[in-house]
């Protein structure tokens, strides 16, 4: 028997149609609407591209006027600058609103105080109010520090709060509130002198009065006491609620210690430098 892997296979015949006008115009037909489709295909593709495109340029566009406005310079005119404040708010982060806002603040106290208006752009304002922002948290945390350290080694108790007479060349009304300061040592250092701040304040925590520096000397011991007499001058301009008899609070700080062994706290510089902060101009 003769092997069939050496046999021919036999030719697909063709088909009977190919030979026939109906045929050939189905492949012509067939080729035309292959061509459309591909030719719809790269019209579809060049539009995606072109929306893309289009897209692309529309957002560089947005990004440029956005980029501008945020280098515009701030107007000197309130009105002006509000308005262009405005028209920025949508593209700022909650931070940089909050910053900005702080930064106006700022400049219309300045501006109220007779000072020049800064050329600054938003961008720059908002930069410069972040930067202050730091100086002013570095400035409370030492203050802070400082007049913790403090208060662990001196403890203030205020007592005999009394309506005095006073020498009128001392008081507008001849009359004074006096009141006495149990100083204690409870640190482990001698103390040679304190300063204090004593601040006045009504019933519901308003500010009256203050004395900001008020000096004693020393020496105190660890664990000793001693006792001190002051009075506050008063004036009715100003301190009527006191002179009426009203419940008055008085809290003191110990703001500067100086101790036997050389060392010092200063609270009061800290303060000191808090308060040129918030005079610093802006330019």
């Amino acid at each position: 028997m003769k092997s069939i892997f050496g046999a021919r296979r036999p030719r697909p015949e063709p088909n009977p149609l190919e030979a026939t006008t109906v045929w050939k115009e189905y492949q012509k037909a067939k080729e035309h609407k292959a061509k459309a489709v591909g030719a719809r295909r790269k019209t579809l593709a060049g539009i995606a591209l072109g929306v893309l495109a289009v897209a692309g340029i529309v957002a560089a566009i947005v990004a440029l006027v956005l980029g501008y406005q945020r280098e515009q310079t701030l107007p000197s005119d309130a009105r002006a600058r509000a308005e262009l404040v405005n028209a920025q708010d949508a593209k700022l982060s909650d931070d940089e609103k909050r910053l900005l806002t702080r930064f106006l603040a700022r400049l219309q106290a300045q501006e109220a105080a007779g000072g020049p208006a800064p050329k600054v752009t938003i961008a720059k304002a908002i930069e410069l109010q972040r930067s202050y922002d730091n100086d002013v948290a570095r400035a409370q945390t030492r203050y802070q520090q400082q007049l913790d350290a403090a208060k662990a080694d001196v403890r203030i108790d205020v007592r005999e709060r009394s309506i005095v007479k006073e020498d009128p060349a001392k008081s507008a009304d001849g009359k004074s509130l006096r009141y006495a300061m149990d100083v204690n040592n409870i640190g482990k250092r001698a103390i040679d002198s304190l300063t204090l701040r004593v601040e006045f304040r009504d019933s519901s925590g308003k500010y009256l009065a203050a004395t900001p520096n008020l000096e004693l000397k020393g020496p105190l011991k660890p664990g000793e006491s001693g006792r001190t007499a002051q009075t506050l001058p008063l004036n009715p301009k100003y301190h009527q609620y006191i002179l009426d008899g009203g419940t008055v609070q008085i809290s003191t700080y110990p703001v500067q210690v100086v101790y036997a062994d050389g060392a010092n706290l200063d609270a009061d510089q800290e303060l000191k430098a808090l308060e040129a902060l918030s005079r610093l101009k802006i330019e």
